[in-house]
């Protein structure tokens, strides 16, 4: 099972506590944190050691978040952390379960049950939910967020992975699992029914919804192997890999500019000499820098 660090969105966390000062009889307020981020530690497969952290802006640091506010662990293998509506979902996949937390206190609030491979998690509004489930032939599970309990189930390919939601549609990505996938799943939500199935690259892991509620791919790719069971590489001289190369250096040299950059990886593709590759098409996407 591959090892993952996951960061969630920043969450804003406020302590209204507030202490006497003996000497004065002055009420002093505990400092308050303003930003941070949640980090999620998967642990080690079959040790029920999965962890929540908090590592605040300000530099301050509290840990093991999840058992020190419940006193039990969380579970074993982290899959994902995500905040939605006031609420944070913890998708502990190895436990079989999504542990549902006040994200800033992280007391439980419910668990949702009845998932045997949960990978993702996403609410779109108050009564509605999914979850991505399956190591081979997946499948996507919804759920109602004010009870926690399992309403139905969507069919989805190999390996469901991350859920995006970009207003109109959400989108699954199969990313295989245990199998091999190709494609990411379309739902409308309205019926909860497939209206599409895109086919991308290999190994679709991760999505996301951009400005426009554009949904971008991000595919990990297949290993190949030959007859004896090695790994096939690239050859450093095919237009795949001086492709990647003008994207390393453009993201050293012009990471700062995204006209830069953009200019600099066109120049630098357009100057390569072999013939691109027609198994393999190598995209580019600008980052947000300074315009």
């Amino acid at each position: 099972m591959k090892k993952i660090l996951l960061f969630s969105l920043g969450l804003a966390l406020v302590l209204g506590a507030c202490k006497r000062d003996d000497d004065n009889d002055i009420e002093v307020p505990d400092p308050v944190i303003t930003s941070g981020m949640v980090v999620a530690c998967e642990g080690s497969f079959n040790q029920n050691n999965a962890t929540l952290h908090w590592l605040g802006d300000d530099g301050s640091v509290r840990n093991n978040l999840f058992q020190a506010a419940n006193g039990v662990s969380l579970g074993d293998v982290l899959q994902s952390y995500r905040e939605f509506n006031g609420r944070g979902y913890a998708v502990v996949n190895n436990s079989q379960k999504v542990e549902v937390v006040n994200p800033s206190t992280f007391e439980r609030i419910g668990t949702i049950t009845g998932c045997d491979y949960p990978r993702d998690i996403l609410v779109i509004n108050s009564a509605k939910g999914y979850i991505s489930n399956g190591s081979m032939a997946g499948e996507v599970l919804t759920f109602n967020p004010g009870n926690n309990t399992i309403t139905g189930t969507i069919p989805a390919g190999n390996g469901p992975e991350e859920i995006a939601y970009n207003g109109s549609f959400v989108f699954v990505a199969n990313s295989g699992g245990w199998l091999q996938d190709n494609t990411v799943t379309v739902i409308n939500p309205i019926n909860d029914e497939v209206v599409a199935t895109v086919t991308v690259g290999d190994r679709p892991v991760a999505l996301e919804v951009d400005y426009q509620n554009n949904v971008w791919v991000l595919c990990a790719g297949a290993v190949e192997y030959d007859e004896n069971w090695n790994i096939v590489t690239t050859s450093a001289e095919s237009y795949f890999a001086k492709a990647h190369l003008c994207l390393v250096k453009g993201m050293v040299d012009h990471g700062a500019s995204r006209k830069e950059f953009v200019a600099f990886v066109d120049l630098c593709r357009s100057s390569i000499e072999v013939e691109e590759e027609s198994d393999i098409k190598t995209f580019f996407v600008p980052g947000e820098g300074k315009k």
